[in-house]
């Protein structure tokens, strides 16, 4: 098994899932066969043991591997070999999305993440709310470096799903942001900071967490979808300046 370190330039967590579906992709990890422990995983990809965690969490989210409690992490047994290939290959070609697809997403992100903001209202535990925060805070720190990161926007969106106790939906979006993530990373279509925008989205992540804070389903609903609407906006008209 060939792990290697990993870059701290990108989110790291996603950095060692693509390495270990990589391993099993390959056959390195077969189906039913165990993930080396987190200590020894943070040691071949000198990370912490919180970002393997991290990854091992979306890795038993998408399916692909099976947290047994006491015993450890082990590869899902497809069914067989090729299934493997099928399932992997059609998750690739997700990540290949053109500017059309993109906003296609955006149409299925506005119908499913105010239910998630709205259910995370009801099912946010007190820690989730401070990891919010530390999100919120980490973009405002990069925005006053005068930084443009994709990446603390994109741990928001997760966490909230991640807050909603619902094992398929978290799977879901975080599938849909991660793609999402990928396609605005190879373009200068989107900005948090563009000037394009008529309200802040800073402010509109703060009345997000307070909401969730709050209980308030509604708020928290509408809140969102106002978001997304204004991201769908400013990447239509940031996409009409990269075409003239």
């Amino acid at each position: 098994m060939a792990f290697k370190p990993v870059s701290h330039k990108s989110r790291v967590y996603m950095e060692i899932v693509e390495q270990i579906k990589e391993q099993i992709k390959i056959g390195h990890l077969k189906a039913g066969s165990p993930l080396p422990s987190e200590r020894e995983m943070a040691e071949k990809f000198e990370v912490s043991r919180s970002s393997v965690r991290e990854a091992i969490t979306i890795l038993g989210s998408l399916g692909i591997i099976e947290v047994q409690h006491g015993k450890g992490s082990f590869v899902r047994d497809f069914q067989n070999t090729k299934s493997m290939e099928n399932y992997f290959d059609t998750f690739a070609l997700l990540f290949e999305i053109e500017p059309s697809q993109t906003l296609q997403l955006l149409q299925v992100r506005k119908i499913l993440e105010p239910h998630a903001a709205a259910l995370a209202a009801k099912n946010a535990t007190p820690e989730d709310v401070i990891k919010l925060r530390e999100i919120q805070e980490e973009m405002k720190k990069t925005l006053d470096r005068g930084e443009v990161s994709l990446d603390p926007d994109y741990n928001f969106h997760f966490h909230i799903a991640s807050s909603t106790g619902n094992d398929i939906l978290f799977s879901t979006l975080s599938a849909l942001s991660d793609i999402m993530h990928r396609s605005l990373r190879q373009t200068s279509w989107l900005s948090l900071t563009s000037k394009q925008r008529t309200t802040d989205p800073l402010l509109e992540h703060e009345q997000i967490i307070e909401a969730i804070n709050n209980q308030d389903a509604e708020t928290a609903y509408q809140i969102m979808l106002k978001h997304l609407e204004e991201v769908e906006i400013n990447f239509k008209k940031n996409l009409k300046e990269e075409i003239r």
